[in-house]
Parts: structure tokens; C-alpha cells; sequence
């Protein structure tokens, strides 16, 4: 394997994807690698067609999954890092794109987003740029520290994150609820409001202090979402609108629901030389998920999509880190 070992290094060099001090010499390849499946399904936008229309999102994925097959031909002892379906990888990889705004989608097809930039903390966020930009990578999303290309939008507007704190966004909701008696049956789960927060966030008996939480019903991929609270020995709900929590943006309700009341859980990083590794110890809402997804990779590819072990640039996690904090998340160094 002598004779790659430079190329993977060679790459490491041109997106800045460094090695942490206790990291082992596998696990590093395979971020590297991981970066460049992003970087050239990216580039796949840019593939011509005879009829000049964009790319389909199965030449997207097709790019991607025949790098990946090559290099780990080139790499056998890497492939216990990735899953048996490679389909998975690329399916994360452009849902993460998608997501976050990089790409646009019609009719099965996809193009490059229009160019824009973004800035925190000295770290600016690229969108859309040309391929002769050379980026620095931190998982697959592209940063700089340039400001040869000045921020135009602020990075909340940038990846849609909410302009209000959690707590905020809650006590709107709560101010603004129509109550009435809710009939609960055994088909309802209620909001889990007290930790541990290691198992499943929801459960079957509500919380009678008198809190305001939620509460859902219904089927898996089809539940209609409540507040609820304890009143003189009822429980009394407040149907929600779908379009507040349909595509799980209902997370934005339970960790706004939590942060009222000081129960959020915190996540934990360690820095590891250049690397941050990051635990998210509550599943976080859509919008605030998917930008630490874009900038960091899963400690492990096998179990994607991994939401809650996530690896980052330490430079990139703390602009991260900086966005997020005002919108009411909590990390802290262990």
C-alpha cells in the first residue's frame, strides 16, 4: 500500500483535513476520503450533457459510489469504515447537500447553488463557489479564511436556522395555544421532560407538574402533534399545525420545551489537536443538524447517518459552536 500513501496525503495537504494527535492512521484515511466523495460529487454538476441539461441525482450518486469502490480497492483495509451498502453513503452525502442548501433540486435533476458567502468567528462559509476555488474542507462543507470573496449573508440565513432562541420560539407557541380537554388514550406519547435523556425521548404517562409539553398521535410518519399540561386533575391540549412540525421540525418544539425550563441536555467535545470530537446528547432539530453535518464527519461511516458522534476542524467548531449558542444549545469541553 506504499505506493498510495502519499495520495491520500497529497489530498489531506490541498483540503487541509488534519490527523488528531490520538487519532489512528486508518480513521484519518478515511475522513480524507470521505471529504473527497463530497468534493467530487460536487464536481459532478459540472459533467456535460449532450442535451445541456443539469446532472440527475443518480449520476451524483453513481460519482460518488464509483470513487468510493476505487479507493478502497486501492485501500482494502479501510472498508470495515464504510458500510456494505455504499448506496447509504451517498444517499447521506446528497441529503446533506440538499439539505443545507448547496444544491438545488428539480425533476430528479440537481445544479450547483448560486454563489454566497457567509462569515463567523474568521471562518467563511462558501456556497455554490466554482470548482477553481480551492477550499478548505471540513467534512464535505467548504470554508475559507479569505475575504477575497466578502460575506453576504449571515450564516442563520444561510442555513435557515431559527432568528429566535429555542426558549423563545416555545413561550411564543405557549402564549399563543388554544386549550381544551385532551381524551387520553394509550395511543398517545408524551414528550419525556425529565432525564435520563438516554433512552427513548418519549413515553406513555404525561408530566403532571403542571409544565407545558408536548404530546403526539398517530401513526409513524403521520402524528399530530399537541401542547398539553396538568390542569385541576385534567389534561387540557393545544393541537399544533403540521407545518410546524412535519420533516421533524418538531425537534425545534422539544428542545425549546426543555430549554424553557433548563433541561436541555448540554453536548460534550474534546479536542484532539487540530480535531474536535463532538457528542450531541439530544437529537437536534432539522436545520441546526444538518449545517454540523455538512462541516463535520461521522466517527463512523457504517452507522450513518450518525447524528450524535460527530468529528470536526477545530477551527470550523468553533464558528460552529458560536452560531449555535445563541440560539440556546450548550457545549461544553470535557
Amino acid at each position: 500500500m506504499n505506493q498510495y500513501n502519499r495520495l491520500l496525503g497529497r489530498i489531506a495537504e490541498e483540503f487541509h483535513v488534519f490527523k488528531g494527535k490520538t487519532e489512528t492512521e486508518a480513521a484519518w484515511k478515511s475522513r480524507i476520503i470521505y471529504s473527497l466523495l463530497g468534493r467530487m460529487g460536487y464536481a459532478s454538476l459540472w459533467d456535460i450533457r449532450e442535451d445541456l441539461q443539469p446532472v440527475s441525482v443518480v449520476h451524483f450518486k453513481n460519482r460518488i459510489e464509483s470513487i468510493l469502490e476505487s479507493y478502497l480497492e486501492m485501500y482494502p483495509e479501510l472498508r470495515l469504515f464504510y458500510p456494505d451498502d455504499i448506496s447509504e453513503l451517498s444517499k447521506e452525502i446528497y441529503n446533506i447537500f440538499l439539505c443545507t442548501g448547496q444544491v438545488y433540486h428539480t425533476s430528479y435533476r440537481i445544479t450547483p447553488a448560486i454563489k454566497a458567502v457567509s462569515e463567523k468567528a474568521g471562518i467563511y462559509f462558501w456556497r455554490g463557489m466554482p470548482l477553481d476555488r480551492k477550499p478548505y474542507i471540513s467534512g464535505i462543507g467548504n470554508y475559507s479564511f479569505s475575504e477575497d470573496e466578502p460575506a453576504v449573508i449571515q450564516p442563520v440565513d444561510m442555513f435557515q436556522l431559527p432568528q429566535n432562541t429555542l426558549a423563545e420560539q416555545w413561550k411564543y407557541l405557549v402564549y399563543h395555544a388554544k386549550w381544551y380537554p385532551l381524551e387520553v388514550g394509550n395511543e398517545i406519547d408524551f414528550l419525556r421532560t425529565k432525564p435520563p435523556f438516554t433512552y427513548n425521548n418519549w413515553i406513555e404517562k404525561p408530566d403532571i407538574s403542571g409544565m407545558v409539553s408536548l404530546a403526539r398521535i398517530g401513526l409513524h410518519g403521520n402524528k399530530t402533534y399537541f401542547l398539553y399540561k396538568a390542569e385541576a386533575g385534567r389534561i387540557l391540549g393545544s393541537q399544533l399545525p403540521q407545518w410546524i412540525v412535519s420533516d421533524n421540525y418538531y425537534r425545534t418544539l422539544s428542545n425549546g420545551c426543555l430549554a424553557s425550563v433548563g433541561r436541555l441536555p448540554v453536548s460534550t467535545y474534546h479536542v484532539d489537536g487540530k480535531i474536535v470530537q463532538l457528542r450531541i446528547h439530544y437529537l437536534l432539530p432539522p436545520a441546526e443538524l444538518n449545517l454540523i453535518k455538512l462541516y463535520s464527519w461521522p466517527e463512523s461511516c457504517v452507522d450513518i447517518p450518525d447524528d450524535f458522534n460527530r468529528i470536526f476542524d477545530y477551527q470550523v467548531f468553533l464558528a460552529i459552536k458560536s452560531i449555535l449558542e445563541p440560539i440556546g444549545y450548550t457545549f461544553i469541553e470535557e
